[in-house]
């Protein structure tokens, strides 16, 4: 009896045409799904500049033939034209030539073919051993070499590998920028394996002050020990935060490398790497004091950006920061890992991005484009975050907020090393109080706000006990005065907030039944609210959100505020991140959601608050169950 014959390949490859171009290129790369479904893969190899190409069922077995031996040449048939001799010159390192005409062309190595294990690995040593890889990665394939000729899907992993060094992908990076339509998929890689060597192996940690005091020393020293200028242009590409770049000491380098670097740096260099830089600088002044004059002239140009010049370098790494984050979210790539590590990684390629555009000559131009491709799944990723990061507001990133931010950073490294600075213009420019020295610049509460990977970080600072003194005093039923309020909203991400100082907040609400002296439609009014939803949220007091969305529909019907649909959601998402269980966060906005869709909203509004819906739940799938019914009264409206 004759037995059908499987067609089951065939069925997956039909199936497979249904699916986006990369979901078919990840699965039918797959070995495991190749196996199941008895496929093969015969890749077109093309060698750039002959104008030839072979398939790799052609090819590869007449380079391992040849590497066997005795033979040195052969002839390989290429996809068209007539078949080409393939030679090789034997030694310790074989080099393997292709004849087309007269002319004879030295071809790539294809080392890991060899059966020489010493061919093998002194080529290794040569290609591998010395690239930017994670240690565990090189000894891996280190591994593997020594056993044995790599298989084909081996060399596409290795050569996969290879091309996702940083350095690998800044190429690929500048190249994409000089074409119209460049690939988001090249500018910011959909590979994790591609940001454990760009910003290193998270570990256990769950902030970044955890991530310091961590796995982030092993990945500076791995990075300088390879290479120092090229090691420490990494480096700088992960220290979003100073306790990162303290880790980094150039002490022991020779001044003319470091000089060299710092006027690279200076003219060349993305803004977190500059300031990374500065700190550095600062703390190692009076090992390199040639560093003043780059380090003032880095720290006047961040201080005379204008953060409201769409076309300057603020706006420029801001928005590509909103891209790259909102990229990222969307490919749900760190949907496992703590949001700060995503935020880390996000800066890193950002600030990778940026300096691709600074070398091209490309600033100057209107930047805000590369924010509105991904700005709503970053902001929606960024509100989704306060469940687990309850500082991590999306206000605060702007380019206003990051020139803040950069000269802070600054002076915080000033005043540590203030003992030890050297006398001069840095350290007037610095500590000084003149109207063009940074103090100037720099003192207000927006100065002490959290970076973007600090939100999972509580506030430095404990409330001011006359603050507190104030919220005790005894008040009557009547309507409360707002100022009452605003001098603690205004520092909701500046202080820290105990159950007593939020309990006494709380219990103002219910005492004047949440009658609160505003004007209409006054600016003021979301303002205070969404403050004191801010501090529901880092205090993780259920109470207080539950009395925020009680005076959110209260200040709404009254008129005080206005009943924007996307201020009521950012409220909402705000206050809800008092829940840090994900079940009764969830539980929460759900409820509140639905509150919003089913009360007087706007029908123009519908729509998009509708995809809002859709992309939070995009970032957290796990709310889909507790929506549906917002998401429902929505999709009624909106048609």
């Amino acid at each position: 009896m004759t037995s059908k014959p499987d067609r089951r390949g065939h069925v997956a490859l039909e199936l497979l045409k249904l699916f986006p171009k990369s979901i078919r290129e990840d699965i039918s790369y797959s070995e495991s799904f190749r196996s199941k479904y008895e496929l093969t893969v015969d890749l077109v190899l093309t060698l750039n500049g002959l104008g030839i190409a072979f398939r790799s069922s052609q090819l590869l077995p007449a380079i391992r033939t040849l590497f066997k031996g005795p033979d040195s040449s052969i002839l390989v048939q290429p996809i068209e034209g007539e078949p080409v001799e393939l030679s090789i010159e034997r030694g310790a390192k074989p080099e393997l030539f292709l004849r087309l005409g007269e002319l004879r062309h030295r071809m790539p190595s294809f080392w890991m073919l060899a059966e020489d294990r010493s061919v093998r690995l002194a080529y290794f040593e040569d290609e591998v051993g010395s690239a930017n890889l994670l240690t565990n990665v090189i000894e891996a394939w280190r591994e593997k070499i020594e056993k044995g000729p790599l298989s084909e899907d081996e060399m596409d992993a290795l050569s996969e590998d290879l091309k996702l060094t940083p350095q690998s992908v800044a190429a690929a990076v500048r190249g994409e920028l000089t074409v119209p339509d460049g690939q988001v998929s090249v500018i910011v890689p959909g590979k994790a394996s591609y940001y454990r060597g760009l910003i290193g192996e998270r570990g256990d940690a769950n902030n970044v002050e955890a991530y310091a005091a961590g796995n982030a020393r092993d990945q500076i020293g791995r990075l300088l020990k390879w290479d120092f200028e090229r090691g420490l242009a990494q480096c700088l590409l992960l220290c979003a935060n100073p306790r990162l770049s303290a880790l980094i000491d150039i002490s022991q380098t020779p001044a003319a490398d470091v000089e060299a670097f710092f006027a690279w740096l200076s003219e060349r260099g993305d803004l977190f790497s500059q300031i990374a830089g500065i700190e550095i600088g600062i703390r190692c002044l009076k090992s390199f004091p040639i560093l003043e004059p780059v380090l003032v002239r880095m720290l006047e140009r961040i201080r005379d950006e204008d953060p409201e010049d769409r076309t300057g370098r603020l706006a420029l790494t801001v928005n590509l920061f909103v891209f790259v984050d909102g990229e990222l979210s969307r490919l749900r790539l760190f949907a496992a890992e703590p949001p700060f590590w995503r935020r880390l990684a996000a800066s890193a390629q950002a600030s990778m991005i940026e300096r691709e555009i600074v070398a091209l000559g490309g600033t100057g131009d209107d930047s805000s484009v590369w924010a509105s491709l991904r700005a709503e799944p970053f902001y929606m990723q960024t509100l989704a975050d306060l469940r687990q990061e309850p500082r991590s507001i999306p206000d605060l990133i702007s380019a206003k907020q990051f020139q803040v931010e950069l000269l802070m950073r600054a002076r915080i490294v000033a005043n540590e090393t203030k003992d030890t600075l050297l006398e001069g213009p840095l350290k007037t420019l610095l500590l000084g109080d003149g109207e063009n020295d940074l103090q100037s610049r720099t003192s207000h509460p927006w100065a002490c706000a959290p970076s973007p990977v600090e939100g999972g970080i509580d506030a430095p600072l404990p409330f001011p006990e006359d603050l507190l003194e104030e919220l005790r005093k005894p008040r009557d039923e009547k309507p409360l005065e707002a100022r009452v309020f605003a001098s603690v909203v205004n520092f909701s991400l500046v202080f820290r907030f105990d159950t007593e100082t939020v309990d006494l907040i709380a219990g103002l609400l219910r005492k004047v039944k949440y009658r609160l002296k505003l004007e209409p439609d006054s600016d003021i009014g979301f303002s205070l609210i969404s403050g004191l939803a801010i501090i529901a949220a880092s205090a993780r007091h259920t109470g207080l959100a539950d009395e925020v969305r009680i005076l959110s529909r209260v200040l709404r019907r009254r008129g005080v505020i206005d009943s924007a649909a996307d201020n009521q959601m950012r409220i909402a998402l705000t206050a809800c991140a008092s829940r840090s269980d994900l079940e009764e966060w969830c539980k929460a906005v759900g409820e509140w959601f639905f509150e919003i869709a089913d009360g007087e909203i706007d029908r123009g509004e519908a729509p998009q608050l509708r995809s809002h819906l859709l992309a939070l739940c995009r970032a957290v799938p796990q709310l889909w169950p507790h929506i549906s019914k917002a998401d429902a009264a929505l999709a009624a409206i909106s048609y």
